[in-house]
């Protein structure tokens, strides 16, 4: 049998103890505590927070951790630790809630193309971690030679061969980095993206900045040296009239402006993009491209104008991070990414953070109903990572969702009403590093197989 370790999109972890069709052992774990997961809290149905759980129940639900079958598997004696930190493929930005195992195995690989992400197979003899806000770890483990680390968040797994000594070993920062290339061969597998290529909304520089890619001295992509496919806009438009190329990704980018020269969002486009989130991909959308996402996912959201004209006029505004495990992170973030300078906005108001260039509104994210193969209901609908006022909206009124995401099927949909990135310059701005956080929050996988998506309309 397989543990099943489930990082949810809000930091759940949650074990699984029966796999059928194979051998069902024993199972034990040391207890968690905040050091190995760290004081994230989850988000209720209600919106409030309940504490990580930690699940051992055997395969009946006692709760003893027993499960049938015969065999005895438990993590070995510990007489090492293991310190060190995830940073992002560039070595300079901490991951939170990365997992953090050694084993004598190799791990399951990611898919290359679009899947439903199942729970990431640990060893039941494995000790594991969940990285701290700010991307640390502290990782009991046995000495010895042959081992592996292994380093997951998502669809970026990295597995390095390591000998473990006795008492503490520092982990080399390249080791414990999520990495920037997929080459299995090497041990390194990354999600597969396609990009949109938009001025308006230069995702392709944010993603250069993370490791990606190289960028130029004012923080512009070099182009060729990017590894993810980045598209014009026929050949986006292309890619969409196309469930097979589709199925060749994990995450498709549509940034703001590049409908313009995709041509019409037609009713094969539209129902191309449904069938291949409900198989696992995620679809992110920005500002003045939002018809991809409205009339895509009607019952998700209603943009504020959507009757007549969503595309609002700029502005800027203060937002309020909503979800408590974004918020720990950009507050666990070194001095140098809070404040890059020149002019930009900063992290030094937390949880307050300026938000500009904003192009659409939100006014209502609904409960989006549907039931789970118990037949209990789920809500499916968006979760808001940030709010704000709308200062284009009309009422101006209470502060609206800003960025949102959701669940469809085994994949999930994303939408911001700002530009994530408007030009290239250096350094990353908030909105930047919340985008980073989303990408990685969004690629996590599922405790059990996900509902079927609701009916539309």
């Amino acid at each position: 049998m397989d543990h099943r370790l489930a990082i949810l999109p809000i930091a759940t972890l949650l074990w699984a103890c029966a796999d059928q069709g194979r051998e069902q052992t024993t199972v034990t774990t040391a207890p968690l505590t905040s050091a190995s997961v760290g004081d994230s809290g989850i988000l209720d149905d209600d919106g409030g927070t309940t504490d990580a759980k930690l699940d051992l129940g055997g395969a009946d639900g006692s709760g003893d951790g027993q499960a049938e079958g015969s065999g005895n598997c438990q993590p070995g004696p510990t007489n090492a630790t293991l310190r060190g930190t995830v940073w992002a493929p560039n070595l300079e930005i901490p991951i939170s809630g990365a997992l953090v195992y050694v084993s004598t195995q190799d791990p399951e690989p990611v898919p290359d193309g679009v899947y439903c992400s199942e729970c990431v197979g640990v060893p039941c003899d494995a000790n594991f971690v969940l990285t701290e806000p700010d991307g640390s770890f502290e990782l009991p483990a046995s000495a010895g030679p042959g081992q592996k680390l292994i380093v997951q968040k998502g669809e970026f797994l990295r597995v390095t061969d390591l000998d473990v000594a006795q008492g503490d070993n520092a982990v080399d920062a390249v080791a414990s980095s999520l990495p920037g290339q997929w080459n299995p061969d090497a041990g390194m597998w990354i999600p597969r993206i396609a990009v949109v290529d938009t001025f308006n909304d230069s995702i392709y520089n944010i993603l250069a900045k993370i490791g990606l890619g190289q960028v130029d001295g004012s923080g512009a992509l070099v182009q060729g040296s990017q590894q993810f496919n980045l598209l014009s806009q026929p050949q986006g438009g292309s890619l969409l009239d196309d469930l097979d190329e589709m199925r060749k990704y994990h995450i498709i980018f549509i940034p703001c402006m590049s409908q313009v020269g995709m041509g019409d969002l037609s009713e094969l486009r539209i129902l191309n993009i449904r069938q291949w989130v409900e198989e696992g991909g995620k679809f992110y959308v920005t500002d003045w491209a939002n018809e991809y996402i409205y009339e895509t996912f009607p019952d998700y959201q209603t943009l504020n104008g959507q009757n007549f004209d969503p595309d609002l006029g700029y502005y800027d505004t203060t937002g309020t991070v909503l979800d408590p495990n974004l918020l720990a992170w950009l507050q666990a973030l070194p001095a140098p990414l809070k404040d890059i300078g020149a002019g930009h906005p900063n992290l030094l108001s937390l949880p307050q953070v300026e938000l500009v260039d904003n192009w659409s509104g939100i006014d209502a994210i609904p409960p989006v109903i549907t039931q789970d193969m118990m037949g209990n209901d789920v809500n499916v609908g968006h979760h808001p990572w940030v709010e704000g006022v709308c200062q284009s909206c009309s009422p101006v009124g209470a502060a609206r969702p800003m960025t949102i995401s959701a669940d469809y099927g085994c994949g999930r949909i994303m939408f911001s009403t700002y530009h994530t990135d408007e030009g290239a310059h250096a350094g990353l701005t908030p909105q930047e590093l919340i985008l980073l956080y989303i990408i990685l929050e969004i690629g996590v996988c599922h405790d059990e197989p996900p509902p079927p998506p609701p009916p539309v309309g």
